[in-house]
C-alpha cells in the first residue's frame, strides 16, 4: 500500500465529505440535513456523519467556525435558562401529581362500581 493511499477510515471520511457536499450543491440542503440523511442510507449516527464531514473538512483547510462545548460544562447556559427549565420542571411535576391524584379517584369510583355489580350479579344468579 503506497503512503499516499488513503486508510479504510479515510476514505470512508472522504466519502462522506464528498457525498454531503453533493448533496448541499445538487439538493440544497443544509449540511444538517445532509448528515441526516446519509445516516438514514447507511445506519451510521449523524453525529458519526458530522465529526467524519468536519475532520475531512479541516483537513483540506476549510474555516469553520470554533467548536463550542455543550452541557454544563461549556458553562454557556445563563442561570435565567436553569431558572427556567427548572420552573417548568416543576410546573410539570404538579400536573402529573395532579393527574395521579385524579387517576387514584377515578380508580377508586371503578372499584366501587365493580363491587356494585358483582353483588347484583351474585343476586341476578340467586333469582335467576
Amino acid at each position: 500500500m503506497s503512503t499516499k493511499e488513503p486508510t479504510r477510515r479515510g476514505r470512508i471520511g472522504v466519502e462522506i465529505f464528498e457525498q454531503v457536499e453533493k448533496l448541499v450543491s445538487d439538493e440544497g440542503l443544509t449540511r444538517t440535513q445532509a448528515f441526516e440523511r446519509i445516516s438514514e442510507e447507511t445506519g451510521r449516527r449523524s453525529g458519526t456523519v458530522a465529526a467524519n464531514y468536519y475532520r475531512i473538512a479541516r483537513q483540506r483547510g476549510a474555516s469553520l467556525q470554533p467548536r463550542g462545548r455543550r452541557g454544563a460544562r461549556g458553562g454557556g447556559g445563563s442561570s435565567k435558562d436553569a431558572d427556567a427549565v427548572l420552573k417548568r420542571a416543576s410546573d410539570v411535576m404538579g400536573e402529573l401529581a395532579s393527574l395521579v391524584k385524579q387517576q387514584a379517584k377515578e380508580l377508586n369510583r371503578l372499584r366501587e362500581q365493580s363491587a356494585q355489580f358483582e353483588k347484583f350479579k351474585k343476586w341476578m344468579d340467586k333469582n335467576a
